[in-house]
């Protein structure tokens, strides 16, 4: 909060305080510039601004029921699924959401500070934690699949692709072709995309920069155009598609996403939405792939005599466009970005993104604020069933406020009251999201959050000004700046279960405004198994998730989805299923990995974690994938000195534990010519499969700890006896696996000793492994483990390993005599790795090493040498991995000396100076329990120095 913050006030009343050696008298009423937004978001309610932008041309008539959504799933065979949703959930779906349009906004973002002369966040670190980058983290990863699978159509204001990489292809340029009937294609004076010069200008609107192309359409397919990427390495994107938007074009545009999983069809309603970059969903692209998987194309099959517009198609999103000669574009990935960058790349005019005037950059952090809400007021069609929705946290100005809040419009200061003066319908959705983040938090949280009643602000966000619209909230979900808020922000469990209560708490509040049951999707299943059951068969088979009893099943799965991919990578659009197994065909030699998805009326829950199999007779392997643990240990800082901002955690699930690491066992397994099936943890627990069912070895994973960071259960300790006793084999890996046994009782230092045949040493071992010299892995050597920026996830501290009776060293820590890896034979063989084996960067050596225990274990060697990396080892969602280091926001200060007195005349400072108490401003301005009148007598001091605590906090 800077001065600025004071001179804008409610009611007429503007009020400026000098804050320097001394207090000086309130001033007359001051605007620094015309419409200013305060460093809180809060608005001079009396302000002018640009009006909001007219409807747009094409708007020509009111949306009704009968109008198709903007973007829907189609199956090969032209029938319109609801249950299609795609994985990891980016993909459109129908459900409890369906036909109801949700603004979505992660609050701020990096935006060009000209008096710093670099790119700086909106909000500082504090404790670790930056507002800017964990919105975005929550909204992208949690709330908006959860939305998309609920059937929503999701217009995030900010980037929602966490993917720094981005290849567009434009009508006419390289990569752009046009097939079949060619004669129905023609060009319009419709304007379009254009890639602009890099870096885009500020005020430059890529959108009025081209022309569209028009194909005419047919029942029957007869002309297409394909726009075929050249894709720059191996990963999951963000597939966008724009066009110019008419009355005479189709509802029914056919869009077919080529990708490395094979095919997804999608329908565009292009009267919709049009000069913007349309979502269809996430997909999975190898590196110079050709247009037959990395494409996209666009047919003419719809209704006779109507016209489908061409303009671009983007992939993924990309690093920062927007820059000029005084500062370069922000070196980072665009979803970090400020909703101002977004909204111009996205194509709505300079009075959306800077509605006090074309005034540079130096207005850019005031303008992000309306642009979020002028966007949505943009591109919102009169009649589209829509709500906009914030995620923010907050901070005050002593550390020790705690708890969730929200906003509506109201011309107040944020004083802890209600004066709701927004669109109408914003206090009702208000109250049904902060009941549900009430009831869900308690529940799964803490029982004693604290969830406060619904409050007003002239908070320029829900400003009907910006956006008369649709109903509007802003959440602020958490205190960043208190330690235990903090903390709990850091945790990827309380961020999911914050974006489901708001995924739930807008399907209540629709369905109650509707008049309709409440539907709501179910969880994920976590006991799921991939088996061969025969010869050419292989089955994969799940238990339901438990549905939630205070939702009264109406959670409860109907049916599921289940997906297949050939690597773990790449998904197929699924196979829909009624009960909880499925049998698929798959020759001798194949791998086949799966994913199951949960699906209701409500729609589709997000899928489990993956299995895998490989075709074969009387399989001699089981894979078990026992590493549960999700939490912020395992996730890095990112070292961000360069924007002041010290190593802020940052909790990407991709570089933590996103379920897919079986994909990594069963590689090194197919590498090795062994048949395997495999299951979670969970399934083992529920009898699904059974590790005594004739498997001559087990290779189970542990990754960094079962849930919330636990060693092997006593049962998982009994079934692993069980088996090695009776001749079976066992890798068994993990960065603590042994040093939890170590500290545990009697029986977990018994199963160490007398099974694993180690115990464990101390000291910091070095993050590379090799096997020791003269045994059966000698020839391992140089083998990296990753950090987090390579592909899986950083190892943490891993176990330093000795030798008991009976063991034999066999991995060492590279250049070290200190041990990694000791291999026994108690009865059966076992290597023990005091290190996570799906962490091991190299995929040719992880087959390897596995190899090599196979064939020490009677296995035949393979018949061809292992295949080197896939490219999965190349730069990742981070640029590095550090200890995260955080800033205390408030910390102790010494006493000053006492000024000399100067005669004030004033009764009382206005409710808004309050200093202490449960404001809801991150300014830490207004009083959260009523007016709080401040005398000035002697607290001269106390006004200076929450000035200082201030100057950098958030709402």
């Amino acid at each position: 909060m800077s001065t600025d913050f004071f001179r804008a006030r409610p009611g007429g009343v503007l009020l400026a305080l000098l804050l320097t050696s001394t207090l000086a008298a309130a001033q007359a009423p001051v605007h620094t510039h015309e419409g200013e937004v305060g460093a809180c978001g809060l608005e001079p309610p009396d302000a002018v601004y640009l009006p909001a932008p007219t409807r747009r041309a094409h708007e020509s008539r009111k949306l009704s029921a009968s109008d198709a959504p903007v973007v829907r799933r189609e199956q090969r065979d032209g029938t319109t699924k609801a249950s299609l949703a795609g994985v990891p959930q980016t993909r459109t779906r129908a459900g409890a959401l369906s036909g109801k349009v949700i603004y979505l906004s992660p609050g701020h973002g990096f935006y060009r500070a000209p008096t710093l002369s670099r790119w700086a966040t909106q909000r500082p670190n504090t404790w670790a934690v930056v507002e800017d980058l964990i919105s975005a983290e929550v909204v992208n990863q949690y709330l908006l699949p959860m939305l998309m699978g609920a059937g929503a159509t999701v217009v995030p204001v900010r980037e929602a692709d966490l993917n720094s990489r981005m290849v567009i292809v434009d009508d006419g340029g390289a990569g752009y072709s046009e097939a079949g009937d060619t004669g129905l294609f023609r060009a319009t004076e419709q304007k379009g995309w254009a890639t602009p010069v890099f870096p885009m200008g500020n005020g430059v609107e890529p959108f009025t920069q081209g022309t569209t192309r028009e194909l005419l359409t047919t029942q029957a397919s007869t002309a297409s155009a394909t726009w075929a990427p050249v894709v720059p390495a191996d990963g999951n994107y963000h597939v966008y598609v724009s066009y110019g938007a008419a009355p005479t074009r189709t509802e029914n545009a056919h869009y077919v996403v080529r990708h490395a999983g094979g095919e997804s069809h999608f329908r565009v309603n292009q009267r919709r939405h049009g000069g913007t970059w349309v979502l269809l969903g996430r997909f999975f692209f190898k590196a110079n792939a050709g247009p037959e998987r990395a494409a996209v194309v666009l047919m003419n099959d719809a209704e006779e005599g109507a016209t489908v517009s061409v303009d671009a198609v983007r992939f993924g999103g990309g690093s920062g466009v927007i820059g000029d000669a005084q500062m370069a574009a922000l070196p980072r990935p665009r979803y970090e970005e400020a909703a101002r960058y977004h909204v111009q790349f996205s194509g709505a005019p300079l009075t959306v993104y800077a509605p006090t005037g074309a005034n540079a950059i130096a207005n850019e952090r005031n303008a992000d604020v309306t642009a979020r809400a002028r966007f949505a007021a943009w591109l919102h069609e009169e009649g589209e069933d829509a709500v906009y929705v914030a995620w923010h946290t907050n901070a005050s100005t002593t550390g020790n406020v705690v708890g969730t809040e929200a906003y509506v419009y109201g011309r107040n200061p944020v004083d802890g009251t209600l004066q709701f003066e927004g669109v109408p319908g914003s206090d009702v959705l208000g109250r049904a999201l902060l009941d549900e983040l009430g009831t869900d938090l308690k529940r799964e949280v803490d029982p004693t959050w604290r969830v406060r009643s619904l409050r007003s602000a002239n908070l320029g966000e829900v400003n009907p000004m910006h956006n008369p619209e649709m109903p509007s909230v802003l959440l602020e979900i958490a205190y960043h700046d208190a330690v235990a808020d903090s903390n709990r922000l850091k945790e990827p469990a309380f961020r999911r279960v914050a974006a489901r209560a708001i995924l739930q708490g807008l399907i209540k509040y629709y369905a109650a405004r509707d008049g309709v049951a409440v539907t709501l999707p179910p969880e994920a299943p976590d006991a799921v198994v991939a088996r061969n059951v025969s010869a050419g068969t292989v089955e994969v088979r799940w238990a339901a998730p438990q549905a939630n009893p205070d939702e009264q099943g109406r959670d409860a799965p109907t049916a599921y989805r289940v997906y297949q991919s050939e690597d773990g990578q790449a998904w197929d659009d699924g196979t829909e299923v009624s009960g909880t197994s499925l049998s698929v065909p798959l020759a001798a030699g194949l791998s086949r990995y799966f994913r199951v998805a949960a699906v209701s009326a409500g729609g589709e829950g997000f899928p489990s974690a993956i299995v895998g199999v490989r075709s074969g007779d009387a399989p001699p392997a089981l894979v078990v994938n026992a590493f549960e643990r999700l939490d912020s240990a395992l996730a890095c800082g990112e070292a961000l000195d360069a924007y002041d901002l010290e190593a802020p955690l940052r909790v990407l699930l991709e570089t933590m534990n996103d379920g897919t690491y079986v994909r990594r066992h069963g590689d090194a397994m197919s590498q090795s010519g062994v048949a395997f099936d495999s299951a979670t943890s969970g399934a083992v627990a529920a009898g699904l499969v059974s590790v005594g069912a004739g498997y001559r070895v087990v290779d189970w994973f542990t990754g960094r700890g079962g849930e919330a960071g636990a060693g092997l259960t006593r049962a998982q300790q009994d079934t692993l006896r069980a088996h090695v006793m009776s001749g079976g084999h066992l890798m068994l890996s993990g960065s603590q696996v042994a040093s939890a046994l170590s500290v545990g009782d009697s029986d977990d230092k018994a199963f160490l000793t007398d099974i694993l045949r180690a115990s464990v040493g101390t000291g910091a071992p070095p993050r590379s492994v090799e096997g020791v010299p003269g045994d059966f892995l000698a020839d391992w050597t140089g083998v990296a483990l990753d950090d987090g920026t390579r592909g899986a996830y950083p190892v943490g501290s891993t176990d330093l390993l000795t030798p008991a009776s009976g063991g034999s060293a066999v991995v060492r820590y590279s250049g070290t005599e200190l041990g990694a890896g000791v291999f026994s034979m108690p009865a059966g063989q076992v290597l023990l790795l005091g290190v996570p084996f799906e962490a091991v960067v190299d995929r040719a050596a992880r087959a390897r090493l596995l190899s090599a225990f196979l064939v020490r274990a009677g296995f035949p060697a393979p018949g061809s040498p292992p295949v080197g990396d896939s490219g999965e080892t190349g730069p990742g969602l981070l640029s590095g991995c550090v200890a995260p280091r955080g800033v205390d926001p408030h910390p102790p200060e010494e006493p000053e000396p006492p000024e000399p007195p100067e005669p004030i005349v004033l009764d009382a400072l206005p409710q808004f100076y309050h200093p202490l108490g449960d404001s809801g401003c991150g300014c830490g301005a207004g009083g959260g329990t009523g007016a709080g009148l401040w005398l000035l007598v002697g607290v001269i001091v106390q006004l200076r120095r929450a000035r200082r605590r201030t100057s950098e906090v958030k709402r």
